[in-house]
């Protein structure tokens, strides 16, 4: 289904970053917005009340990137309270309901019941589901990755992501095969590992067949990320990149995080 080659490297936006680039142009995290040519909306770091100006405010300052935008539960790794998380699609619909939106929306793949009437909505305006899955404990086994691409398949997301705790320098292998198998169903894929033996695999999925994935702007959000400058130098470098190991040695000659 992917349409193109394009690698999508989403730089994750919350208040200190916008507030910081709309006070100074010349702020240095500017440079990390213009290394990403995707940004993440983190609309649960926000205060409710910015939600609907959100998408317009990062296209004045960033117009050249795509936007996801993504309301993340706490037991996703977000601040959204998880016993909220059924009050969420009136969220959406203000969201969606703005003069400027997201070009994707984000949504746990454990609340998959918001899905239909989140699609509907946000399909009036053009924009597309991103089914994401996180697991801060371990990468899930073949079976049970198969059972997430074929959830996101069943309700016909445009997205699938995955991003799950590494706990061995193999663990990621099991992505890697399940990206391989399972990307070419979604225009935009990500299948990653978190943690420090989980940090390769944030752009060596792309060699797999992957083609988003994420990175740190400002600070560090999630265990393991990559500062988005150094993410965008390996993307640059990748025709001469051609194995793990090559990646492993590229990265350490730049490791801010």
């Amino acid at each position: 289904m992917q349409v193109d080659s394009t690698k999508f490297l989403v730089g994750l936006v919350g208040p200190d970053v916008l507030s910081a680039i709309e006070e100074d142009s010349l702020n240095p995290v500017f440079l990390d917005l213009q290394a990403c040519n995707a940004l993440e909306i983190r609309y649960d770091f926000f205060e409710q009340a910015q939600w609907p100006g959100l998408s317009g405010r990062l296209r004045k300052v960033a117009p050249h990137a795509m936007q996801i935008g993504t309301i993340r539960l706490h037991r996703d790794g977000g601040k959204f309270p998880d016993r909220d998380a059924v009050a969420r699609p009136e969220l959406w619909q203000k969201i969606l309901e703005a003069a400027e939106v997201p070009e994707w929306l984000d949504l746990e793949r454990d609340c998959l019941s918001q899905f239909a009437d989140l699609k509907k909505a946000a399909s009036a305006r053009g924009t597309r589901i991103l089914v994401s899955e996180h697991n801060f404990v371990r990468i899930p086994g073949e079976q049970e990755l198969k059972v997430l691409a074929d959830d996101a398949r069943r309700v016909k997301a445009d997205g699938l992501k995955i991003a799950a705790m590494s706990n061995s320098e193999s663990d990621c292998d099991r992505l890697y095969k399940f990206t391989k198998k399972f990307s070419k169903y979604f225009d935009l894929f990500a299948a990653f590992g978190m943690g420090d033996t989980g940090r390769i695999s944030r752009l060596w999925s792309l060699k797999e067949g992957a083609n988003l994935t994420y990175a740190a702007i400002d600070s560090v959000e999630a265990p393991g990320q990559i500062d988005a400058i150094t993410m965008k130098k390996a993307l640059d470098s990748f025709d001469i990149i051609y194995s793990q190991s090559d990646l492993a040695s590229f990265l350490a000659k730049f490791r801010q995080f």
